[in-house]
């Protein structure tokens, strides 16, 4: 279980060119491997799709397949996800690991017969060939299992292995893709879609493969308490919507423009933005820096800092300690912020003048380009966002977090159907406006908790303790 902390640490000691340029490399492949390894694979399959076949249609039906269980993957996962986060987190804490793997098998089994609900009631009646129904259940499923087990290994910092599986299952599913596009299976209907589905699916098997092996190997102890972890759900009922309402306003927008004048109903199965997400998709690529920035943060200042604060806190230490421990702290994470802004937004705004020449090299169409280049600026917003509500739930500030959720949630939506009838030259106003407005409202409440987190720490505790 030993973590990136201590490996980051150890390049950091040597005040080395070499060392400092392989820990950052480290973390970017940890903050934003698998998402980098996703990104390029769905990439290629589409320019497979394009070199062996020209039916648009069928492209379509692959990529509404791919977009579909991604995105509702993640719905359904999200209200657990930091709940699940936080059990993880006190059993580890408490050297209870019995009931880790027991709440994995609880949890996968609750997803598990949810997500069967959702695929059959959804591809039931869908004009769609039987064995395409099932692969796209099955993608859709496993996609989801793949969220739970992944926020386990990410929980005991199994980073490794994670970009091991991605990039296994990559190279398997494209290499299978490309002998299927010259040896295709029978299927029913769609056959090229079908296979290019087929060749992914086999991909993300692996994926999950690899990483379920690794999981039960590293959790040999189990009892028999699986469904301990809802009583979470009572205990912490805020995570849940925590999670639900980041996760949904970060997809309303998509979701939205699928009805807009981009969308494309594919075969009465799917119906989504293809411009549009693929200008969204490409805009997260541009915030991989500031994930890696954060990580390398965390890791070998914030966290040490964090500990020696409620180190003193907990061991009775004198006001003034406590407080000179929080100034530091604090400090650091102002800092860091900054920093890390400042870098970010220098970095999209060279992308920004440059993506003109960069889509034009790739290929990728000039109506992507004006749409992402809004979108930048609205991940751009988002990430800090993101981080913010990260530092607030390290603090247990919960109900901060909800409120930054919520509002994120509750702009999007509402900016988006704003600048949706204005017409194609605002679309991707509604993300940005969105995550702006969030972004302000997070800062103003991490500078207001910040400024009282002493007061917080010790109104939150108990004044009597129960006798056992």
């Amino acid at each position: 279980m030993a973590g990136i902390g201590f490996e980051l640490k150890e390049l950091f000691a040597e005040d080395l060119f070499t060392k400092r340029i392989k820990a950052y490399l480290y973390s970017m492949i940890v903050a934003a491997g698998p998402w980098i390894i996703t990104t390029i694979t769905i990439n290629l399959f589409v320019l497979v799709a394009k070199y062996y076949f020209s039916d648009l249609g069928q492209r379509d039906l692959f990529m509404g397949t791919i977009i579909y269980s991604f995105v509702f993957s993640q719905l359904l996962t999200a209200p657990c996800q930091l709940l699940i986060t936080r059990y993880i987190a006190d059993q580890l804490y408490q050297k209870t690991y019995g009931y880790v793997k027991a709440s994995f098998m609880g949890l996968n089994k609750i997803i598990l017969a949810i997500g069967l609900v959702v695929s059959i009631g959804y591809y039931f009646d869908k004009p769609l060939p039987l064995d395409y129904k099932f692969m796209a259940s099955g993608l859709f499923i496993l996609i989801s299992l793949i969220w739970i087990i992944t926020i386990y290994l990410s929980t005991i910092r199994n980073y490794g292995v994670i970009v091991l599986a991605y990039s296994v299952g990559s190279i398997i599913s494209l290499i299978l893709a490309i002998i299927l596009m010259n040896y295709p299976l029978n299927l029913q209907g769609y056959i090229y879609a079908g296979n290019l589905l087929f060749s992914y699916l086999v991909g993300v098997v692996i994926i999950y493969g690899i990483l379920l092996y690794n999981f039960l190997s590293s959790f040999p102890f189990v009892n028999n308490k699986e469904y301990d972890f809802l009583g979470y759900v009572k205990k912490f009922p805020s995570l849940i919507f925590i999670g639900l309402f980041y996760i949904l306003g970060l997809w309303i927008d998509d979701i939205l423009m699928w009805y807009s004048s981009l969308s494309v109903n594919i075969y009465e199965v799917y119906r989504y933005a293809p411009l549009y997400d693929n200008a969204v998709f490409l805009s997260y690529l541009t915030i991989i820096p500031t994930m890696m920035l954060f990580m390398v943060s965390v890791e070998t200042e914030f966290y040490d800092l964090y500990k020696e604060y409620y180190g003193l806190v907990v061991n009775n230490a004198t006001y003034d300690q406590i407080e000179r421990a929080r100034k530091e702290m604090v400090g650091v994470i102002y800092r860091q912020l900054v920093y890390t802004m400042e870098l970010q937004t220098i970095i999209t705004l060279i992308i920004i003048v440059l993506s003109g020449r960069i889509f034009t090299y790739l290929g990728i169409s000039l109506a992507v380009k004006e749409i992402f280049m809004i979108c930048v600026l609205g991940s751009l917003c988002n990430i800090f966002l993101f981080l913010i509500f990260l530092i607030l739930l390290y603090f247990e500030a919960r109900s901060y977090s909800l409120v930054i959720a919520s509002v994120f949630f509750i702009s999007n939506l509402v900016f988006t159907l704003y600048f949706i009838p204005k017409g194609e030259v605002f679309y991707g106003c509604g993300y940005f406006s969105g995550s702006f407005v969030t972004l302000i409202l997070a800062i103003i409440m991490l500078i207001y908790f910040m400024k009282d987190i002493t007061y917080y720490t010790f109104s939150s505790q108990p004044f009597f303790e129960e006798k056992e």
